[in-house]
């Protein structure tokens, strides 16, 4: 993992590529860091091409369980977020003096930790499931998100570089374990034989999961917080 000064380090150089120009550091998250469809098309577009290139049921279940452990990825980001505090978010430490492109951005977060990134948690296990079926395809994708989504996270000030590289090991982690050592894939190729001639109610089901993932699972967030409350 990354030394504490490193990682400081790190940080400070990537945030100087801000300037003091407010105005173009928004069009820049705008264009790039918080533009979800510049993150999320080139992951989403090959997920949903791998699922309907061919009907084979062994790949479609080891894409399922890829998926569970995406969700079950990103909702331990959050929760480790809110109990593991190794550092406070770049942008809420004033000692830091970053670039900061929005000062609102202050107010958007309930929680002080950013160890790891669950946005890059989210798209580095998509990546993975992607790498499991396609390894051309897959590397394109995890180089994306390193470029695309953890990079500027950075830059911005969101998140350190460990965040980063915790959420490359979680995220990837939480697939294999999945797919590979417990071997969950076997179990929903067997959901899937139970819905031969009805896969349209998975294919339904598949796309109300991706469009909860392409705004990073805040209504799978918002309903996990809602039991906790119980």
């Amino acid at each position: 993992m990354i030394s504490a000064n490193t990682d400081t380090q790190l940080l400070l150089f990537l945030n100087s590529f801000l300037g003091s120009n407010d105005l173009y550091n928004r069009l820049l998250w705008d264009a790039i860091g918080g533009n979800a469809l510049v993150r999320g098309f080139p992951i989403f577009f090959p997920l949903i091409a791998l699922w309907f290139s061919g009907d084979c049921k062994k790949r479609r279940g080891r894409m399922l369980a890829g998926l569970l452990a995406t969700s079950i990825a990103t909702l331990v980001t959050v929760w480790l977020q809110h109990h593991f505090t190794p550092h406070i978010r770049p942008l809420l430490d004033p000692a830091l003096h970053l670039h900061i492109a929005d000062p609102q951005w202050a107010g958007v977060f309930d929680r002080q930790g950013s160890f790891p990134s669950d946005s890059c948690t989210l798209y580095f296990s998509l990546a993975a499931i992607i790498f499991s079926e396609n390894r051309l395809v897959g590397c394109f994708c995890f180089i994306w998100v390193l470029v695309m989504v953890g990079v500027p996270r950075v830059v911005f000030g969101w998140h350190y570089p460990s965040d980063i590289a915790g959420s490359l090991v979680l995220g990837p982690g939480c697939v294999y374990l999945c797919t590979k050592i417990l071997n969950f894939g076997t179990l929903f190729d067997r959901v899937l034989k139970l819905f031969e001639g009805r896969m349209y109610i998975v294919h339904a089901l598949l796309f109300v999961f991706l469009a909860d993932a392409y705004n990073l699972f805040l209504g799978l967030q918002l309903f996990s917080k809602l039991l906790l409350r119980l």
